[in-house]
């Protein structure tokens, strides 16, 4: 089992840059209207957001590029997780003021700020802080694709949850 483990690191791995990768996508090609889902929170004062929006575009980056690297990957899974950790706990003070109709602005399908993003992200950030505590191991060339195709996978899992997850108001609704 213990022979497994670098596989599984990798594709998480893959997958969690999968992740942040279509986050900073959508920050920076969709620039104003990720403002516009940061100023729906009513934390911080509009003007705020733009540097705000673009520092976490940055974090996401590095955070990426750290994980690529096997010297700083630990250090781009404990960013990882910390920006997962850190917009879930956003996203719990926005509903706790009652801000329960807003989009989560983290790409993907538009997702309505709620205990389902919650726990979404708390499962992004523990799997980011596996990264930063699992050591990594050599898997090889043909190890290296069967983790890529794994963690590619994962990604069009979490792709068609959130998509369904998206759904979710309207269900509620007409229920």
């Amino acid at each position: 089992m213990e022979a497994l483990v670098p596989y599984a690191s990798a594709a998480v791995t893959g997958f969690t840059v999968l992740v942040l990768a279509r986050a900073a996508w959508h920050k920076a090609s969709a620039y104003h209207e990720t403002v516009g889902f940061a100023q729906g929170y009513g934390l911080v004062p509009a003007a705020w957001t733009y540097p705000i929006v673009r520092a976490l575009t940055a974090a996401e980056i590095l955070a990426i590029a750290l994980m690529f690297l096997p010297a700083t990957r630990a250090s781009g899974g404990l960013l990882a997780a910390g920006l997962f950790a850190g917009y879930g706990v956003l996203m719990g003070l926005a509903l706790r003021n009652g801000r329960s109709e807003i989009d989560c602005g983290c790409g993907g399908a538009p997702q309505v700020v709620s205990g389902l993003t919650l726990g979404r992200n708390a499962l992004l950030s523990g799997l980011a802080l596996g990264i930063a505590l699992i050591p990594a191991g050599p898997v090889g060339v043909p190890g290296a694709l069967v983790s890529l195709a794994a963690g590619l996978t994962f990604f069009a899992v979490y792709g068609v949850a959130e998509k369904l997850a998206s759904h979710l108001p309207n269900i509620r609704r007409t229920a």
